[in-house]
């Protein structure tokens, strides 16, 4: 081979690698930007810059979705904590939702949060702190922070070369062990006007868009103020006043079931999605449906629906949905008969009884279909 051949073939094989690492980056970029397209970063912006009573400026900034709705809000906070004549900084990440409310923290690695003598917060210092810190009614609204300990009882410290004083018995369910100046700061920064201030950040962002976030969201909070906010007589709304019966918390199932319109209870759209979940929600929530069935007329799925979810209900509850049934007896179908039929041979007495009853009234009235 001749010196030519061999440095035309050197020069192409520099040029064939030239062209593959390019293809190579050209592919690898490719690919980051079609991930980028499928997993945008959700956008995050200033919402307001606030100063606490102590002058400290913490920079406050609203976190949205994929889909570019407000979720919730953020701020690096480093705050100093003095106790004893001894000062150190607090830092944390600390998270609200949209009204204001604690969500969480996250403590930086490299500057801990400590306790007395500088001991580091263990889990379980972290989950109280973060209990205390979701507790608007706290013991720590009312209390100074010259009010905090018993200066009379002393405590030897190794780090301030002295003594401190103890936290009072009333405080100590209230507060970190070892860590009530830093509990009194950053509840007070976390509850305090600042959260107010995020509150009224939301308002004024208000729209049908966020308002239906809110709602679909997993948080209380965020659902009763837009239950307090929406059109609940607007019917698109129906379905999401029906799902919090069940998927909401706290007193949030009992506020959505007060805001369905009462036409909604007569429609056969939705009297079967709601009579289905008779065999989910608790006693309390089973007695508010039966009692908004009362007197309405139901449709022949309804009927069945009510008849299926009659093992699920207690005697008292019982004589409620056979009245509604025996109302509606026009509309049962045979497989609401088989339903009720399956009940005379039940475990329990009161079932079996109940179930006789109504299927000896409706047939005196010629009215029993063979299941």
């Amino acid at each position: 081979m001749s010196k030519a051949q061999i440095s035309f073939g050197l020069k192409w094989f520099v040029n064939f690698l030239h062209t593959f690492k390019l293809l190579v980056l050209f592919i690898i970029l490719w690919l980051f930007m079609s991930l980028e397209l499928q997993n945008p970063t959700p956008r995050k912006e200033r919402a307001f810059v606030f100063f606490t009573k102590d002058s400290v400026q913490l920079e406050v900034d609203l976190l949205f979705s994929a889909n570019d709705l407000p979720v919730k809000y953020y701020s690096f906070v480093v705050t100093p904590v003095c106790e004893e004549g001894v000062c150190y900084n607090l830092v944390a990440e600390v998270y609200w939702d949209l009204l204001g409310n604690f969500l969480d923290y996250a403590e930086v690695p490299l500057d801990p949060l400590t306790k007395f003598d500088h001991v580091k917060f263990t889990k379980e210092d972290h989950d109280k702190m973060k209990e205390i810190l979701m507790d608007k009614t706290s013991l720590l609204a009312n209390y100074k922070v010259e009010d905090l300990v018993d200066h009379s009882i002393e405590i030897k410290s190794e780090v301030i070369d002295g003594v401190a004083g103890a936290t009072y018995n009333s405080l100590s369910g209230a507060v970190v062990r070892g860590a009530v100046y830093s509990s009194h700061t950053l509840w007070h920064i976390v509850n305090g006007e600042l959260a107010d201030k995020i509150a009224a950040h939301t308002e004024a962002l208000r729209s049908e868009e966020v308002l239906v976030s809110m709602l679909d969201s997993d948080n209380y909070h965020q659902q009763f103020y837009a239950l307090n906010k929406v059109d609940v007589g607007n019917e698109k709304y129906t379905p999401k006043l029906i799902r919090l019966i069940t998927e909401g918390d706290a007193y949030v199932p009992f506020f959505a079931i007060e805001k369905i319109p009462d036409w909604a209870w007569s429609s056969a759209k939705y009297q079967s999605k709601i009579i289905s979940l008779l065999k989910e929600v608790e006693f309390r929530m089973q007695n508010e449906i039966l009692n908004r069935f009362n007197n309405k007329v139901l449709d022949e799925n309804a009927t069945t629906f009510l008849a299926s979810a009659l093992d699920s209900l207690n005697r008292s509850q019982l004589k409620k949905a056979f009245k509604i049934l025996y109302d509606n007896r026009g509309q049962l179908t045979p497989k609401s008969i088989e339903e009720i039929a399956e009940l005379k041979n039940y475990g329990k007495n009161e079932f079996s009884k109940e179930a006789e009853q109504f299927l000896t009234s409706i047939a005196k009235e010629g009215r029993l279909l063979s299941p």
